[in-house]
């Protein structure tokens, strides 16, 4: 069975009802949209309506992708992180590391990751 793809053009937005900022998401391929207060929500979100925004059975693979269109920043600073990420990542997986201890090092805020050993 082929994979579907469904993306969403994510933006931020002021929640008139809320009064807060919310991450919205336009669905690309389908009418429809997504919100949610955090990045999480909207990802749970579109998981969630995915097929029944494309009419298709639930037993269909489909890929929920994000695009993100934030003020300042550009579709080439995001591709350029993805890239640098997926380098270092085949590095890290090419110096004995597993899945877990990748994860757990690239998502630690306080780690000094340009600290380097002689």
């Amino acid at each position: 069975m082929t994979e579907r793809t469904l993306t969403f053009k994510v933006t931020r937005d002021r929640a008139l009802d809320l009064g807060a900022d919310v991450w919205v998401g336009l669905a690309q391929d389908a009418p429809g949209s997504v919100s949610g207060e955090t990045l999480a929500e909207l990802r749970e979100e579109a998981e969630t309506i995915k097929h029944g925004l494309l009419g298709l059975a639930k037993d269909v693979p489909v890929k929920v992708q994000f695009v993100f269109d934030l003020p300042g920043v550009t579709a080439d600073a995001f591709d350029s992180y993805r890239e640098t990420r997926a380098h270092l990542v085949e590095q890290l997986r090419q110096a004995g590391l597993a899945e877990a201890e990748i994860n757990t090092l690239l998502n630690t805020p306080d780690l000094n990751l340009l600290q380097r050993t002689a």
